[in-house]
């Protein structure tokens, strides 16, 4: 059985990043004491770079800061920790990594390109939720599955798996086997 795939172009992944970027600013939400959390670095270190570059203007021309937040692909709960060089569950990556980097009175905004299943951000949710106030952190994806148990605050587009298939960029591995089509 051939896979079926909702697939987003160069060019239409460009007009969408313009677009969730838009969104982003008109919230008012974005100040100079925010902090991009580049989620998936292996798929959205583009639009985290496009949306950093495009708002610099409301951090006085200056880049915000950048930091990664690896999760795990679909079909796993572990990811590879870089510094330990080894797999790690998620959740207690995921544990230490906010003790780490999540501090009171940062804004932080969450960016993926895509939100499938919404199980990775709402680990996230979960585990940041305890640590800083609600409205010191948000959620921004291009593209929105439309059964995902997660919503984020920030989307350009939502996609039916089940009609369009599955989230496949221009630029992805079409046979990477660790997508579970």
């Amino acid at each position: 059985m051939e896979n079926k795939y909702y697939y987003i172009s160069y060019e239409k992944e460009k007009v969408d990043s313009i677009k969730l970027i838009k969104k982003i600013v008109e919230s008012g939400w974005v100040d100079s004491n925010m902090v991009i959390i580049n989620c998936s670095p292996d798929y959205s270190s583009r639009l985290s770079q496009l949306v950093n570059h495009k708002i610099s203007y409301l951090n006085d021309n200056e880049l915000f800061e950048v930091i990664d937040l690896p999760m795990p692909y679909p079909i796993m709960s572990q990811i590879w920790d870089s510094i330990e060089r080894k797999y790690v569950m998620f959740e207690n990556y995921l544990y230490d990594w906010v003790r780490k980097y999540i501090q009171p009175d940062t804004k932080y905004l969450f960016i993926d390109s895509g939100t499938l299943r919404g199980k990775n951000f709402t680990k996230v949710y979960q585990g940041v939720k305890d640590r800083i106030g609600r409205d010191d952190f948000k959620f921004a994806s291009l593209y929105l599955q439309s059964d995902s148990i997660f919503t984020p605050d920030y989307y350009v587009e939502t996609f039916n798996k089940a009609i369009h298939g599955g989230l496949l960029f221009e630029w992805e591995n079409v046979n990477n086997p660790n997508w579970d089509y």
